[in-house]
């Protein structure tokens, strides 16, 4: 009975720390995101899958914006990550 309540409570526990693992990213991290729907959205062709691209990039910088908006230093910083990757992922 005990190790069935033990096996519970560390799977409680680890669902614990999965939902909690959504803290700040590294900046590159986060440029390294955007780089990639920046290429998505500059290789897409017209139509439907480029407003889709776009959608997606509007939407994750939004976010991004919201969840940093407090830390300049830090968007600083992610925006002298993303500078180092944009003309790749634009396909410069």
């Amino acid at each position: 009975m005990k190790k069935n309540l033990l096996v519970q409570l560390v799977i409680v526990f680890c669902f614990t720390l999965a939902a909690c693992g959504g803290g700040k990213k590294s900046a590159s991290s986060v440029a390294k995101q955007w780089c990639e729907l920046n290429g998505k959205y500059s290789k897409a062709t017209e139509g439907a899958e480029k407003d889709a691209a776009k959608a997606a990039l509007d939407k994750w910088e939004n976010e991004m914006e919201a969840k940093y908006k407090g830390d300049e230093a830090f968007m600083k910083e992610v925006e002298k990550e993303a500078e180092k990757c944009e003309g790749a992922s634009e396909g410069k």
